[in-house]
């Protein structure tokens, strides 16, 4: 079990959507997303969370209602019920990410916009950022953006939050020197998404909908006898 799933939240998810999937979570992360001023942030973090269950129950065959969730010392969510399940989610704009490994693992996704090149030199390994501007002009955010994406996977992978340092490595150290890898999992030209783990073997991937994702969610209920999917 090595996957991941991008979600495509378009069109937006309505208020009668969203009513319906909010059952779904745990009442603490319900009363933090009514907490956000802006709905948008509210049904991001929603989505995440339903897809994240979803996805764990339909490759596992448990029920939402088994999932029992925690964080480490450093703030990364893991499945303490199955704690041989390993995930990590990522959203930006309207997309959202989730991988699922035996492992653990890291994943992030960004929007490629234009960025200014100082957060480069103040984040970035020098060889990193030589990178980046070493191109012409109109790739520099997509470079920019495949590093980032790069060493934010690798930070969620490693579970320590930023007690390291992003200047403290670079995603060009040798693999196998560090056993580390880095697999670019989706890039449509205006997100770009990276997995980080000890695995080298590329994560199946599938991109999906709302209308997708809303069709698998009864799946996940005591109601609905289902198996895990291969």
């Amino acid at each position: 079990m090595f996957e991941v799933v991008v979600l495509t939240a378009v069109p937006e998810l309505t208020q009668d959507e969203f009513d319906a999937l909010i059952p779904f979570i745990s009442s603490e992360r319900q009363e933090r997303i009514k907490r956000f001023h802006s709905f948008r942030d509210a049904w991001n973090c929603l989505l995440a969370d339903v897809l994240t269950r979803t996805e764990i129950c339909c490759a596992t065959g448990c029920r939402n209602n088994q999932l029992k969730f925690s964080t480490n010392t450093y703030g990364k969510p893991f499945l303490a019920s199955h704690p041989n399940v390993h995930y990590n989610i990522s959203h930006a704009g309207h997309y959202i990410a989730c991988v699922l490994y035996d492992q653990p693992v890291g994943i992030d996704i960004e929007l490629i916009k234009p960025i200014d090149l100082k957060i480069a030199e103040r984040f970035f390994a020098p060889d990193e950022t030589a990178y980046v501007v070493s191109c012409r002009d109109d790739l520099i955010a997509q470079r920019f953006f495949e590093v980032w994406t790069m060493k934010e996977s690798r930070i969620k992978w490693e579970g320590k939050g930023l007690s390291k340092p992003l200047p403290s490595f670079s995603v060009f150290d040798s693999v196998e020197r560090n056993g580390v890898f880095y697999h670019r999992v989706f890039n449509d030209g205006e997100a770009i998404c990276h997995v980080c783990s000890a695995e080298w073997k590329l994560p199946t991937v599938r991109v999906i909908d709302i209308l997708t994702l809303l069709g698998r969610v009864r799946t996940i209920t005591d109601d609905y006898p289902h198996t895990p999917y291969p």
